[in-house]
């Protein structure tokens, strides 16, 4: 672990970023379009066995760390443990807050509403993911499963690896979620997993190079992710 990396804007870039990257998967949920591939598995599987999703994402996490520990201590440190410990329990707590608001689930609302939902919302993820990655204080535990995959096995570069960890995660939502559970086909997993999946990039790079680069303070870094 690099503690140079450690400093007051950097721990509270990650922070923040972790907030942010909650409340846009939240209304992601409130889209009723489809949410990021990771959480939307783990929305569909603590739904079915009737746990909170922080509850069951904490549990998930604990378990993706341990590999970690055992092939990716390089990628450890503070935003690992914010990553895995709150994102799950902000989006319950973000979820709370919208009952009974457009922004919620349940609500009815045009699909007008509901594809700026989901544009507003990935977005505000695409912040929220560029601000804890600008600051390079460690990697979370789903993420670092691919760069783990892809280190260890070099015929499997890390985009391959990382689909492979998407598509695995959109199968077990789909059985859980719609085979299994209530959910319907394309309310958490459907076109908001596909955009956050494959069309995130470029607005995270965007902000890479403008608001995490300023608030992190360093813009030659934010330049060159």
């Amino acid at each position: 672990m690099d503690l140079s990396k450690y400093n007051v804007r950097s721990v509270f870039s990650s922070a923040l970023g972790i907030i942010i990257l909650s409340l846009g998967i939240s209304i992601n949920k409130g889209s009723v379009l489809g949410m990021d591939t990771y959480t939307g598995m783990n929305t569909t599987v603590s739904t079915y066995f009737n746990m909170s999703l922080g509850n069951y994402q904490l549990i998930l996490n604990v378990i993706l760390l341990l590999s970690m520990f055992v092939f990716g201590r390089y990628l450890l440190g503070l935003g690992t443990v914010l990553n895995m410990v709150f994102v799950g329990y902000l989006v319950d707590f973000f979820l709370k807050q919208f009952d009974n608001t457009i922004l919620s689930f349940e609500v009815e609302k045009s699909i007008w509403i509901r594809l700026i939902l989901l544009v507003i919302g990935t977005l505000i993820l695409c912040l929220g993911a560029s601000l804890y990655m600008t600051a390079d204080l460690g990697v979370a535990p789903y993420d670092a499963l691919a760069i783990m995959i892809s280190d260890h096995f070099e015929k499997i570069p890390f985009s391959l690896a990382r689909i492979g960890t998407d598509v695995i995660c959109v199968i077990v939502g789909l059985i859980f979620g719609t085979v299994l559970g209530n959910y319907a086909f394309g309310t958490i997993i459907g076109l908001g997993t596909v955009l956050t999946a494959f069309g995130t990039g470029p607005f995270i790079d965007f902000f890479n190079k403008t608001i995490s680069a300023w608030i992190v303070g360093n813009k030659s870094e934010g330049a060159e992710k």
